[in-house]
Protein backbone atom coordinates (compact mmCIF):
# COMPACT_ATOMS: atom_id res chain seq x y z
CA UNK A 1 0.00 0.00 0.00
CA UNK A 2 1.21 3.50 -0.74
CA UNK A 3 1.74 5.77 1.98
CA UNK A 4 0.79 9.89 1.62
CA UNK A 5 3.93 10.49 1.83
CA UNK A 6 5.22 8.11 -1.38
CA UNK A 7 2.11 9.68 -3.01
CA UNK A 8 2.85 12.81 -2.59
CA UNK A 9 6.73 12.43 -4.09
CA UNK A 10 5.33 10.85 -6.41
CA UNK A 11 3.39 14.07 -7.26
CA UNK A 12 6.43 16.09 -6.55
CA UNK A 13 8.33 13.83 -8.95
CA UNK A 14 5.30 14.48 -11.92
CA UNK A 15 5.88 18.07 -11.75
CA UNK A 16 10.04 17.47 -12.19
CA UNK A 17 9.61 15.40 -14.89
CA UNK A 18 6.94 17.82 -16.68
CA UNK A 19 9.98 20.50 -16.91
CA UNK A 20 12.16 17.76 -18.13
CA UNK A 21 14.29 16.97 -15.44
CA UNK A 22 16.10 13.54 -16.22
CA UNK A 23 16.22 12.26 -12.94
CA UNK A 24 12.16 12.32 -12.52
CA UNK A 25 12.46 10.20 -15.74
CA UNK A 26 14.36 7.66 -14.32
CA UNK A 27 12.09 7.62 -10.77
CA UNK A 28 9.11 6.58 -13.63
CA UNK A 29 11.95 4.05 -15.11
CA UNK A 30 13.00 2.32 -11.97
CA UNK A 31 8.92 2.24 -10.39
CA UNK A 32 7.23 0.43 -13.39
CA UNK A 33 9.83 -0.92 -15.88
CA UNK A 34 9.85 -4.64 -14.30
CA UNK A 35 6.12 -4.91 -14.04
CA UNK A 36 5.56 -3.48 -17.93
CA UNK A 37 8.48 -5.45 -19.56
CA UNK A 38 6.35 -8.63 -17.35
CA UNK A 39 2.93 -7.22 -19.06
CA UNK A 40 4.28 -7.64 -22.60
CA UNK A 41 6.39 -10.61 -21.97
CA UNK A 42 3.08 -11.82 -21.06
CA UNK A 43 1.04 -10.86 -23.84
CA UNK A 44 4.19 -11.36 -26.83
CA UNK A 45 5.77 -14.31 -25.25
CA UNK A 46 9.05 -12.65 -26.88
CA UNK A 47 11.42 -11.28 -24.28
CA UNK A 48 13.45 -9.01 -27.00
CA UNK A 49 10.34 -7.85 -28.15
CA UNK A 50 9.10 -7.23 -25.09
CA UNK A 51 11.88 -5.11 -23.79
CA UNK A 52 12.10 -2.64 -26.97
CA UNK A 53 8.15 -2.35 -26.73
CA UNK A 54 8.69 -1.69 -23.23
CA UNK A 55 11.68 0.75 -23.69
CA UNK A 56 10.04 2.74 -26.23
CA UNK A 57 6.70 3.02 -23.83
CA UNK A 58 9.52 5.10 -21.88
CA UNK A 59 10.74 7.32 -24.55
CA UNK A 60 7.21 8.35 -25.56
CA UNK A 61 6.11 8.79 -21.92
CA UNK A 62 9.21 11.42 -22.00
CA UNK A 63 8.66 13.15 -25.24
CA UNK A 64 4.83 13.66 -23.97
CA UNK A 65 6.16 14.67 -20.41
CA UNK A 66 4.47 17.67 -20.63
CA UNK A 67 0.86 16.59 -20.45
CA UNK A 68 0.90 14.25 -17.60
CA UNK A 69 -0.03 15.79 -14.41
CA UNK A 70 -0.46 12.87 -11.87
CA UNK A 71 1.64 9.76 -11.33
CA UNK A 72 -1.60 8.19 -11.74
CA UNK A 73 -2.38 9.22 -15.17
CA UNK A 74 1.41 8.23 -15.97
CA UNK A 75 0.82 4.71 -15.43
CA UNK A 76 -2.00 4.35 -17.63
CA UNK A 77 -0.28 5.98 -20.29
CA UNK A 78 2.20 3.62 -19.93
CA UNK A 79 0.05 0.47 -19.61
CA UNK A 80 -2.32 1.73 -22.71
CA UNK A 81 1.13 2.50 -24.74
CA UNK A 82 2.42 -0.97 -23.86
CA UNK A 83 -0.76 -2.77 -24.81
CA UNK A 84 -1.23 -1.16 -27.67
CA UNK A 85 2.43 -1.64 -29.63
CA UNK A 86 1.92 -5.52 -28.57
CA UNK A 87 -1.25 -5.59 -29.97
CA UNK A 88 0.21 -4.15 -33.07
CA UNK A 89 3.04 -6.02 -33.17
CA UNK A 90 1.00 -9.04 -33.13
CA UNK A 91 -0.84 -7.93 -35.75
CA UNK A 92 2.14 -7.27 -37.65
CA UNK A 93 2.77 -10.82 -37.37
CA UNK A 94 5.78 -10.54 -34.94
CA UNK A 95 7.64 -8.41 -37.68
CA UNK A 96 9.97 -6.55 -35.64
CA UNK A 97 10.87 -4.38 -38.53
CA UNK A 98 7.78 -2.70 -38.80
CA UNK A 99 9.12 0.90 -36.89
CA UNK A 100 12.14 1.62 -35.09
CA UNK A 101 13.21 2.38 -31.82
CA UNK A 102 13.55 6.69 -31.35
CA UNK A 103 15.71 6.73 -28.41
CA UNK A 104 15.00 10.89 -27.32
CA UNK A 105 18.20 12.89 -28.03
CA UNK A 106 17.32 15.17 -24.96
CA UNK A 107 17.78 12.51 -22.55
CA UNK A 108 21.40 12.46 -21.34
CA UNK A 109 23.75 9.87 -22.77
CA UNK A 110 24.47 8.28 -19.11
CA UNK A 111 21.08 8.07 -18.28
CA UNK A 112 20.28 5.99 -21.61
CA UNK A 113 23.60 4.04 -20.10
CA UNK A 114 21.50 3.24 -17.11
CA UNK A 115 18.59 2.68 -18.37
CA UNK A 116 19.47 0.04 -20.96
CA UNK A 117 22.04 -1.57 -18.34
CA UNK A 118 18.81 -2.01 -15.65
CA UNK A 119 16.69 -3.46 -18.44
CA UNK A 120 18.98 -5.54 -19.75
CA UNK A 121 19.51 -7.43 -16.25
CA UNK A 122 15.24 -7.46 -15.98
CA UNK A 123 14.19 -10.99 -15.93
Amino acid sequence: MITKTEAGERDFSVQYLRHGIPEAFKVFFFEYYSELFSFSQMLLHDRVAARRITMEAFFLLWDKRSGFDSAKTIKAFLYLTVRNKCLCYLKASGDASQDEEVIPASLPPELLRQLFAFAATTV
